[in-house]
């Protein structure tokens, strides 16, 4: 994959390693789009949840305003 910070393999392994680290969930999804944005050399990754009221809300980015998260 050029210009990729790793492989498939690689980014599937590192991901398994964040999901099993004893930390935060919210930790974890800052360390995952961390890692995605990296391997897939994007300026930008961010992970969107359906919050309890049915709307989307920004949980994890990478590349926009970190006070952004959690401001729906």
């Amino acid at each position: 994959m050029p210009g990729s910070v790793g492989g498939p393999r690689i980014l599937l392994r590192r991901l398994r390693e964040v999901m099993a680290e004893p930390e935060s969930a919210q930790k974890r999804l800052d360390k995952i789009v961390v890692l995605i944005a990296a391997n897939m050399v994007a300026e930008v990754c961010s992970v969107y949840l359906m919050n309890g009221a049915r709307e989307l809300e920004l949980f994890a980015t990478e590349g926009l305003k970190p006070s952004a998260v959690h401001a729906t």
